[in-house]
């Protein structure tokens, strides 16, 4: 079995309150020794001096689009791309083509992953079938088959009593119901957020009070219920505030995320009705974006994710109205993070990474997100002062080449990406 040295790297483990110069040696594919001086001989030694050492990141909202839209992307493809970014774990949504809301479509995902060997996959099943909200997919069933959460994912379950049910089950099989946080009647076709922006150009517009509402509804029922509650891609004050006080309160089965474009971009970006800049929940106005940062820097959000939604170049070229919603992301994650966040003076780089990889680990309840002897070697390497400009349209691993950070300087960026111990991406270049 190949051995890897890393040398002098700045280790970043958040998990275990690593941040300064050690060694990491990789030994059967799993984490063997994190210290100063290793004099160990290795089938292979990289030298990362002036590089950031830290654990694998994991995203929780990846939409992979196999089965079913291989033309937008496949496991393999979002696999390159994620790699590409220093992740090493995702968690596929279930909006494929069928959806994901039974045991063989899971299976399918988890064998798939396997066959690749490339990343750590954990497919999500739909709370509903066909993500409908009108029926409880098979939730138990798709736990034993390898679900790691339930998730209607772009869609929220307008019924309540449905809503409970799910969260009563999901208690009961003891999975991890994540929520996106919508009120249909107030959204109305809205197809960016309501505020001056939408009204210079025109454009129907989506209330922040529709996901403020959402979020304390979830919140409400998961207090009542008990069970895990994760929610997703938050963008309002108020759905900070609302979970500010959830924790405040000390309930500790709800957790929350921030999709990296919510702590960076406005809706302004949607000016020239820029389709890339077209998503769900929306790219909200700059007040907004500010209680979402200060969120951030008080710990009311515990993980950073891409939401990653790739489509084909003639979704986008529609008229914004009609345009696809989502953005890749999973190359830029990072340097999303370290240039808006971390550069930009908000967090520091270790508390950063803490929500990139032990957080999301903590709330999967998976043994990932660490660089503890005896852990998976999963590791990432990155360039933190290497400034670059991203154009997915001549270069992405990703199918999707919409990416909202076109053309937007960066700095950060992955350089060498190992997925359980074997060295997958190094020098812009994907193996396996």
């Amino acid at each position: 079995m190949t051995t890897i040295l890393i040398k002098d790297g700045h280790v970043i483990d958040p998990a275990n309150g690593i941040d300064r110069s050690l060694d990491v040696l990789v030994e059967n594919r799993t984490i063997a020794e994190v210290r100063e001086n290793i004099g160990a001989r290795a089938d292979e030694v990289i030298d990362a001096r002036g590089l950031i050492v830290s654990p694998g990141l994991i995203d929780l909202q990846v939409h992979v689009r196999e089965p079913g839209r291989e033309d937008r992307e496949t496991i393999e493809t979002a696999s390159h791309a994620a790699l590409a970014g220093g992740i090493t774990s995702i968690v596929a949504m279930p909006n494929t083509s069928p959806v994901a809301d039974s045991q063989s479509v899971i299976e399918f995902v988890v064998n798939r992953a396997k066959q690749l060997d490339l990343v750590n996959v954990y497919p999500a099943g739909a709370i509903t079938k066909g993500q409908k909200g009108e029926t409880l997919a098979e939730i138990n069933e798709m736990k034993r088959s390898g679900a790691i959460a339930i998730t209607d994912d772009g869609v929220d379950v307008q019924n309540e009593v449905l809503l409970r049910r799910a969260m009563e089950y999901a208690r009961t099989c003891d999975i991890l119901l994540m929520s996106h946080c919508e009120t249909d009647t107030l959204t109305d076709g809205g197809v960016m957020h309501e505020g001056w922006m939408s009204t210079q150009l025109g454009l129907a517009g989506t209330p922040a009070i529709s996901e403020d509402l959402a979020v304390r509804k979830n919140i409400m029922l998961a207090i009542l219920t008990g069970a895990r509650l994760h929610l997703l891609h938050n963008s309002t004050a108020g759905a900070v505030e609302a979970i500010r006080e959830a924790k405040r309160a000390g309930h500790k089965n709800i957790t929350a995320e921030v999709s990296v474009q919510h702590f960076s971009l406005t809706d302004e970006e949607c000016a020239g009705y820029n389709t890339n800049a077209k998503m769900y929940p929306p790219l909200r106005s700059s007040d907004h974006l500010e209680a979402i940062i200060e969120g951030i820097r008080a710990d009311v959000f515990d993980a950073f994710t891409t939401d990653h939604a790739p489509h084909i170049e003639p979704d986008k070229l529609e008229p914004f109205a009609r345009a696809a919603f989502g953005s890749t992301g999973l190359e830029t994650s990072f340097a999303v993070m370290h240039t808006y966040l971390v550069k930009a003076g908000h967090i520091s780089l270790a508390k950063g990474l803490s929500k990139m990889t032990c957080e999301p680990a903590r709330i999967l309840g998976i043994d990932k997100g660490t660089l503890s002897p005896g852990a998976d070697a999963d590791i990432a390497l990155f360039d933190a002062g290497q400034t670059w400009v991203p154009d997915s349209r001549k270069h992405s691993f990703s199918k999707g080449k919409n990416c909202v950070f076109n053309g937007k300087p960066l700095t950060g960026k992955a350089v060498c990406t190992i997925s359980g111990g074997r060295i997958r991406y190094r020098d812009g270049k994907v193996s396996g």
